[in-house]
């Protein structure tokens, strides 16, 4: 995926608000504003660096200029009504004037009002750029069903004054609380093709790797994410629009397991592609339909097709289910032959006609269709949109939406998009 350098600058910027460099950040957002007045997130930004320094009117009209652009976003319109009305300042507590200062341990004072304004500035910033969740330029993935691009803004820290009293009695350590499990699915935007990324407990499947032609953008995009083992890498089947860029993810990767159906094909790409999964010590896997992989423990991953071979590539597709708890999503490859619900269904064959089937079988609450957008074929086809229209489920395509993740817990799901 190409990198824009807009967004480059954007990511340096957030960068330095999150280290305390506000003066330079400014720079960057006033630069980035000067060269594209309506990128609302720059304004927003731009405002929330300028809210750390002594220019709360300025930054008060970068948050007017980021809702003119964007007027429903309501971080930008929160942020606007910080800045406005902040809190009221603490009151000097008398108790402070009043209690006898020992010389001896004026440095200790020092020391603690020094230490607390670190922390609160340390909590200020924490709590004003990690927060900011960017639904718009993944890959930042953060909650949220609906897209929201996001930075919080803080109002100054109140006054606070230290009052001398006896030795603290230390505190109990306070646990932390254990992380809910969750799996997110990447539906990655790889053109006319197919390539999805899963990631639960600290590990990694992809299935399908795009055209050859996406490789790159490909593995740029799960570079992103962190990923530099994939657990398993799935071909649904041999053809050039899901196993394109399995040459540059496995150059890039270190691949345990390689999984596929056993057909052999003809082209020099499939050899190719076998060529360098031997040569990269992967396990290949054949798999086939009732098989399990072993992904995670709160995650399962079930092969539910091909039932047999056929011999006609997109039908022997590998078919696979992934569960967690409540919430399942099906990748049928092209395949037509998909039986029993889901919540969430990767729709066969870009959106032509064959996904009418799967959609009828699955009754899913969220189809994703991979396609690219102008492609020759008409896809996706009015039949398949009506027949998704019919069953109420909500749409995601990368040709529009980029790329789509949706996360889930087991119970709930939301989706962020690219744009």
């Amino acid at each position: 995926m190409a990198v824009d350098p807009d967004d480059v600058r954007f990511d340096e910027g957030i960068s330095l608000i999150k280290t305390g460099k506000f003066e330079e950040a400014i720079d960057i957002f006033s630069e980035l504003v000067k060269k594209d007045n309506r990128n609302h997130k720059a304004w927003n930004a731009y405002g929330v660096a300028l809210s750390q320094t002594n220019h709360s009117e300025n930054a008060i009209s970068c948050f007017e200029n980021a809702l003119q652009l964007d007027p429903d976003n309501k971080i930008y319109q929160r942020n606007l009504n910080r800045i406005k009305n902040p809190p009221a300042k603490t009151p000097k507590s008398k108790i402070a004037d009043l209690t006898p200062h020992k010389k001896s341990r004026s440095w200790l004072y020092g020391a603690a009002l020094l230490v607390l304004l670190i922390g609160i500035g340390g909590i200020f910033i924490s709590d004003q750029v990690p927060g900011f969740s960017v639904s718009t330029g993944i890959p930042g993935i953060f909650p949220g069903a609906e897209p929201v691009d996001e930075v919080l803004v803080n109002t100054p820290a109140p006054v606070m004054t230290i009052i001398a009293t006896p030795e603290p009695t230390p505190e109990k350590p306070v646990r932390t609380p254990t992380p809910v499990p969750e799996v997110l699915f990447h539906f990655i935007d790889v053109s006319q093709g197919d390539a999805a990324l899963i990631q639960s407990e600290g590990k990694n499947m992809l299935i399908d790797a795009g055209p050859k032609s996406s490789g790159k953008r490909l593995v740029d995009y799960i570079k992103q994410q962190n990923v530099t083992t994939l657990d398993y890498l799935v071909a649904s089947h041999p053809l050039d629009d899901h196993i394109g860029g399995m040459r540059d993810v496995l150059d890039a990767f270190d691949v345990k397991t390689y999984v596929d159906n056993g057909m052999i094909h003809s082209s020099d790409l499939y050899k190719d592609v076998i060529s360098a999964v031997i040569s990269d010590q992967a396990v290949r896997m054949i798999a086939s339909s009732g098989m399990t992989i072993p992904f995670t423990n709160t995650t399962k991953v079930e092969i539910i097709g091909p039932r047999r071979l056929t011999g006609h590539l997109d039908e022997d597709s590998l078919i696979l289910r992934v569960t967690m708890n409540n919430v399942s999503a099906v990748f049928p490859g092209d395949s037509s032959e998909v039986r029993g619900t889901a919540t969430i269904l990767k729709l066969p064959d870009h959106g032509s006609d064959t996904g009418i089937g799967p959609i009828m079988n699955t009754r899913p609450k969220a189809v994703v269709i991979s396609l690219a957008s102008g492609n020759p074929f008409g896809y996706p086809r009015s039949a398949t949109l009506d027949e998704i229209k019919k069953q109420d489920s909500r749409l995601f395509r990368t040709d529009i939406n980029g790329t789509i993740v949706i996360r889930t817990d087991g119970e709930n799901w939301s989706a962020m998009t690219a744009r």
